[in-house]
């Protein structure tokens, strides 16, 4: 069954009978935008329409320009939709000209030293590359001088995007409808702005969303709702999703300021707690969340190069710093945090506020922990040394390493190393407890004075 088309021959020859009824923006009872990660959203439009009993030909103005109209579902009681049209040839200078080839038209002259105006009747022959052929008098007019007057507007032309609904209703009388589809041209993405403390044990974070309409249409009074998580999209063609009747999990309301957040099956749907405006060609920010006092790490990491298995030296390499926090009730936090970019700022010695770094996250459930990289150390360097290297065997050596970590600050630092070799290694002397990672990777955490430096010197064995 194609809701597209004509069901029956009597109700299409009914449906030609019956009027066009307007049902304008102004009949908007309520509206419900939800919008996904991937330049979708479902549109939820109620509005209150007179219905006859019988056939209804419905025209629902002011939908959205990028309307996908193979998703469109109208709802309401004793309610069968029979055909669905788009319009959305919208009204102009080019689309008038253009859908008016062939009818009669008034052209206007007027004369530049009378001031006198004229008008006749003339015929639009034609209109191509933006200029109109007209028929006066018999003749035939490329570069008419005046203007050209229409008596109306062609029928299949709308002042706004509009979609016909030819409707069966078993009554008549005031009914309220939903008119539900999915459209392009809405956005949302996520920002969050976090504050270090002077020790950099604490940070406070506020989290923002931004929202983009470039649907054409605006969405007033509306119920905003925000999904996090990649829906899967079939190509041209996006399937109608049902959504989770209630709520799959509740979530503590710990943060001020900020939209509610539940499970939508495997995603999660925010809530904006009031209804706003989100208007056409307006990109606009509402708060997602708002904490403080949240534990946090400051790490110095650096991966080995592993050419150093084979080269003998590379000096002045500069450790990564990572920020890590805990998403979790305890950590002040435990909402689901949809990705977006991390900004982080701290407070300089006079008290002003200095940007610091930033990252990207993914989106992270409760009690997952966020991993922020903001940069490099610019007071910590490493130099790697290989002090030897002995065959033991046809496929087995032995490297002798030392790798010097110096410290310019005036505070102490731990510096994570980490060194990848080939599988079925061995650690036969070092001067700093080890850690396996896994097959192929060890760990050491080596701590650094201010001002001062440690070497970390080891002999490994791997097996090629």
């Amino acid at each position: 069954m194609k809701s597209v088309f004509c069901l029956l021959q009597l109700g299409c020859a009914a449906a030609a009978l019956a009027a066009e009824t307007l049902v304008p923006m102004s009949a908007q009872t309520g509206m419900n935008v939800t919008i996904y990660n991937e330049d979708r959203a479902l549109i939820k439009d109620e509005r209150k329409v007179d219905l006859t009993q019988g056939v209804n030909v419905l025209a629902f103005q002011g939908v959205s320009a990028n309307m996908m109209p193979q998703t469109a579902l109208l709802k309401g009681q004793g309610l069968t939709t029979r055909e669905q049209n788009f319009n959305f040839d919208l009204l102009s200078k080019d689309a008038l000209l253009d859908k008016s080839v062939g009818q009669k038209v008034l052209v206007e002259y007027i004369d530049p030293a009378t001031g006198k105006a004229s008008r006749e009747s003339a015929e639009l022959v034609a209109y191509n590359d933006r200029k109109p052929v007209l028929k006066i008098n018999d003749k035939i007019e490329t570069d008419y001088p005046g203007r050209i007057i229409f008596s109306s507007v062609p029928a299949n032309l709308r002042a706004q995007p509009t979609l016909s609904i030819t409707t069966m209703s078993d009554k008549a009388g005031p009914e309220t409808v939903e008119l539900d589809y999915l459209t392009t041209g809405l956005s949302w993405k996520a920002d969050y702005v976090a504050k270090l403390n002077a020790d950099e044990t604490k940070m406070s974070l506020n989290g923002f969303v931004t929202l983009s309409n470039r649907s054409g249409t605006d969405y007033k009074q509306a119920l905003l709702q925000l999904v996090a998580g990649d829906v899967n999209m079939v190509p041209e063609y996006v399937e109608r999703r049902a959504r989770a009747p209630k709520a799959m999990m509740a979530f503590a309301d710990t943060m001020s300021a900020g939209m509610e957040a539940e499970a939508l099956t495997d995603f999660y749907i925010y809530t904006l707690p009031y209804k706003t405006d989100v208007l056409s060609n307006q990109t606009k920010q509402v708060a997602l969340l708002s904490a403080a006092d949240i534990a946090v790490a400051k790490t110095y990491e650096l991966r080995l190069p592993v050419h150093l298995l084979d080269s003998s030296e590379e000096r002045g390499m500069k450790p990564n710093i990572f920020v890590t926090f805990v998403n979790s009730q305890e950590n002040k936090l435990g909402k689901p945090l949809p990705k977006g970019v991390t900004r982080l700022y701290k407070e300089d010695a006079k008290g002003n506020m200095q940007f610091v770094g930033e990252d990207r996250i993914q989106h992270t459930a409760d009690k997952e922990t966020v991993r922020l990289a903001i940069g490099s150390a610019f007071n910590l360097t490493v130099d790697m040394k290989r002090l030897a290297v002995r065959r033991v065997s046809d496929s087995v050596r032995m490297g002798t390493y030392e790798v010097t970590l110096k410290n310019g600050g005036d505070a102490p630092a731990q510096v994570q190393l980490t060194q990848e070799v080939p599988d079925r290694f061995k650690i036969m002397e070092e001067n700093q407890k080890s850690e396996r990672v896994n097959s192929n990777t060890v760990k050491w955490v080596v701590p650094v004075p201010a001002k001062g430096e440690t070497k970390l010197t080891y002999k490994i064995q791997f097996q090629y």
